[in-house]
């Protein structure tokens, strides 16, 4: 339930107040509301006065225009401005430079490695090689490890059993022997 209090207030207004709210809303509370509503909806105080039936529209339409004209004025401060100056640097008389890159060819290139850089050249293959060899050695490896089968023997020791032909086994004997 609400709770109400009283307000005092001259009998003269309290009479006008009680005719308009006949006309405006069942009771006191929702046309009070209703009034402070539109006061802060439209920006007004009870002491402006409306020259016309715009006047609160034109207000907020000012604000507005306010706003955008400083969002204008900054984007101009922040962007334009420095955008046409690049642009104007641009089209000035430019001194001519050195290029900053010069064409050589792969001979060139490697006459003018220093010895450090050679070296490092020479162990970077030399890995690239190793990597390689060692790849190539380990699939090897899974290979026979799937051919691997492990027999229990009912009479003695169990043992593992490789299941490739004799000629794999040579040719994987050449490559690593």
């Amino acid at each position: 339930m609400d709770d109400f209090n009283t307000i005092r207030l001259k009998k003269k207004s309290i009479e006008k107040f009680k005719e308009y709210s006949k006309k405006v809303s069942p009771n006191y509370s929702e046309t009070l509301d209703y009034m402070i509503a539109f006061f802060e909806d439209n920006y007004l105080s009870p002491y402006d006065t409306l020259n016309s039936p715009m006047w609160s529209f034109n207000k907020i339409i000012n604000k507005r225009m306010d706003a955008v004209a400083a969002i204008l004025r900054n984007i101009e401060k922040t962007q334009l401005i420095p955008t046409r100056e690049i642009l104007e640097s641009l089209f000035e008389e430019v001194e001519e430079k050195e290029p900053l890159y010069i064409e050589r060819t792969q001979e060139e290139i490697e006459a003018s490695k220093t010895e450090t850089e050679k070296l490092i050249d020479y162990y970077s293959e030399e890995s690239d090689k190793n990597r390689k060899e060692l790849y190539e050695v380990k699939e090897e490896l899974s290979f026979l490890f799937n051919k691997l089968s492990h027999i229990k023997n009912a009479f003695g020791k169990s043992y593992y059993r490789l299941d490739i032909s004799k000629e794999k086994i040579e040719e994987i004997k050449s490559r690593f022997i």
